[in-house]
């Protein structure tokens, strides 16, 4: 397996998930996740992570993440955010890792609330200057993990995405509408979009939709591929409930630049 770890490299690539506006459809962003080679053992990005973090790895495999994925950014339009998870066991590696001119507003960094980052001074120190450099910091897989409304108070993230725990058979479950109609009222009074993540079933959709949640990816509306989904998606049909959110962040400021140029 060492041997195999070192030769890696040449067959890891970056898929790209939808991330869609649950009002319109239209495609706003993908999720860059990292993959090994089709039919390897190192296709699953746990498996990778888990073998590099053994063989002593680890930053090497974050770093050829990063890279992967931001040059997928130069795949997608103009008005679409990347998505890019951020392992934070490796701060001191670059965000930007061997890509020029990267456009940080447009590159949303990821960090998931099951990885310790409430008590990681260097973390938040770090997250400060992601913020300050222009990228808009996302709280990852919230709701599967135990810190709460404990991570958002710390990281103040401008995106929080819910995780597929919380999701799965939500409209069949009042608790979990509950939970999820007051974690996006709560987003919406701090200016927090809020993308529900593990959306597989037009039943989840709909009752996402009812609690207030504006944006979602899952299966139902594309898996990850090597190409970027550029078309919009077909919604189920669903009535849209007046519920006031927030837009990711400087969407408003494209579009008042898009209409101004006649687009």
């Amino acid at each position: 397996m060492y041997g195999e770890m070192k030769d890696l490299g040449h067959e890891l690539w970056s898929a790209l998930q939808p991330i869609i506006d649950a009002d319109t459809g239209q495609v706003v962003g993908h999720e860059a996740l990292l993959r090994g080679g089709p039919g390897t053992s190192w296709e699953s990005p746990g498996v990778l992570f888990a073998a590099a973090t053994r063989l002593g790895y680890r930053d090497i495999l974050e770093a050829n993440a990063r890279r992967l994925a931001l040059q997928r950014l130069g795949d997608l339009p103009a008005h679409q955010f990347l998505f890019m998870n951020v392992d934070v066991l490796s701060l001191d590696i670059p965000t930007v890792v061997g890509v020029r001119e990267v456009p940080s507003h447009r590159v949303a960094l990821e960090l998931s609330e099951q990885q310790p980052v409430l008590d990681n001074p260097l973390l938040l120190q770090q997250v400060d200057n992601w913020r300050a450099a222009g990228h808009p910091i996302a709280l990852d897989d919230y709701g599967a993990g135990y810190m709460g409304p404990g991570a958002i108070l710390t990281l103040r993230p401008d995106i929080l995405k819910l995780d597929r725990a919380i999701i799965v058979d939500i409209d069949s479950d009042r608790w979990k509408q509950e939970v999820v109609k007051a974690v996006a009222a709560l987003c919406h009074t701090l200016g927090i979009a809020v993308i529900a993540e593990g959306v597989e079933t037009p039943g989840e959709f709909v009752a996402l939709r009812q609690a207030g949640v504006r944006y979602a990816q899952g299966f139902l509306f594309g898996r990850p591929e090597r190409r970027p989904r550029l078309e919009p998606v077909a919604l189920p049909e669903h009535p849209l409930p007046a519920h006031r959110v927030v837009e990711l962040p400087g969407r408003r400021r494209h579009d008042r630049v898009s209409e101004q140029a006649g687009g």
